[in-house]
């Protein structure tokens, strides 16, 4: 049965997750949604979206000030869209975390602790992706220990380069490491490398975001640091990005693979590859379709095809990327994805719920 508490936009449900009469009224008039159904749902006990992209703020953010965000204005766009838990996590911050300096290291941590105190005050509703000054590699160390000992973070957000390099450079291993050893999510926000600002005129957002996410994608899987780190769960922006539309192409030139059996389609095409190489042993197909993919701002028809043809329904997760990214450019397209019932509930929450149990209760 479809669940209406995903699929209408602005007011359906009461702070408490059930319809107000006012928001059914204008339901049943406009002819949307069957006022009946909608009761139906809520009495059977269905629950809100859990939004695993979804930023926070902090007051001493630079660039960031004038939004005058508060953990509220989260609940109040949460309880607006029928979302029901979020994970907090920073936006456009990569510039002050990877520069090496003290103050990275501190804004790391006071990052950290302003999620923590959202989270504190709000546990039914709130999580939080924990920020890592990533070049500073025993600072990191430190920060990871302190996050999740101490502050009790949902796993770590980290942007997808830190300027010159990409996170498959061995340098980053002893941060994987650990974060394998804590059986930890890893959720990528995208961000622009020095290499690629303003390409062809174009703002980083417009394509860029999502070729920087497939290179640090590609970065782990060519360098061996997603075969070798089997317990960490990858969560990639943008419903995979590039990743679902050119896994065919990394699988076929990954380096050191070894070639499928001649024949005459590599007459014209050259050698086509299992994607099985020393460094990816599981073959590439099986470490790209484990990643988890959120679709914040991406749930158009067109990448939720290539996501749904590439990854299985047990690997999505829902997003929105507020409060960037209004809540409607995710939400209101959802609808007319027509997803079946179990594939929408998956996406909507049941993956969130396993991996991350306490948004169960």
């Amino acid at each position: 049965m479809t669940n209406y508490n995903h699929l209408a936009a602005g007011h359906i449900c009461d702070t408490h997750g059930q319809p107000s009469r006012r928001d059914l009224m204008k339901l049943l008039a406009a002819g949307t949604f069957a006022a009946g159904s909608l009761l139906a749902q809520n009495k059977k006990g269905k629950r809100g979206r859990i939004d695993v992209h979804h930023h926070m703020l902090p007051p001493f953010q630079p660039n960031m000030t004038a939004r005058q965000y508060t953990p509220q204005s989260s609940l109040d766009a949460m309880d607006k869209f029928g979302t029901e838990q979020a994970i907090l996590s920073l936006t456009v911050a990569g510039d002050i975390l990877y520069d090496g300096s003290e103050k990275a290291i501190k804004f790391a941590r006071d990052s950290n602790e302003y999620g923590a105190k959202a989270m504190q005050a709000n546990p039914k509703r709130l999580g939080f992706f924990a920020a890592l000054p990533g070049r500073s590699i025993d600072a990191s160390l430190k920060e990871i220990e302190y996050a999740f000992d101490t502050l009790k973070c949902d796993g770590v957000a980290l942007f997808t380069n830190l300027g010159d390099k990409w996170w498959g450079d061995p340098m980053f291993l002893p941060i994987f490491d650990e974060l394998n050893r804590r059986q930890s999510a890893v959720f990528f926000h995208p961000t622009v490398g020095n290499c690629c600002h303003n390409l062809a005129g174009l703002g980083d957002g417009v394509v860029e975001f999502d070729f920087d996410t497939t290179r640090t994608v590609v970065s782990l899987l060519y360098s061996g640091v997603l075969s070798r780190c089997q317990d960490i769960k990858w969560i990639i922006n943008h419903s995979g990005a590039a990743v679902p539309v050119l896994a065919g192409r990394v699988k076929d030139r990954v380096p050191g693979a070894t070639t499928n059996s001649a024949g005459p389609t590599d007459k014209i095409v050259g050698k086509l590859t299992d994607g099985v190489s020393p460094k990816t042993p599981n073959g590439v197909y099986a470490e790209l379709k484990r990643l988890y993919f959120e679709c914040a701002h991406a749930a158009y028809p067109m990448p939720i095809a290539a996501l749904r043809a590439f990854a299985p329904p047990t690997q999505y997760l829902f997003g929105t990327d507020f409060p960037i990214e209004p809540m409607e450019s995710t939400v209101l397209n959802m609808p007319a994805l027509k997803l079946p019932a179990d594939v929408q509930h998956a996406l909507d929450r049941g993956n969130a719920e396993r991996l991350w149990p306490k948004f169960r209760g």
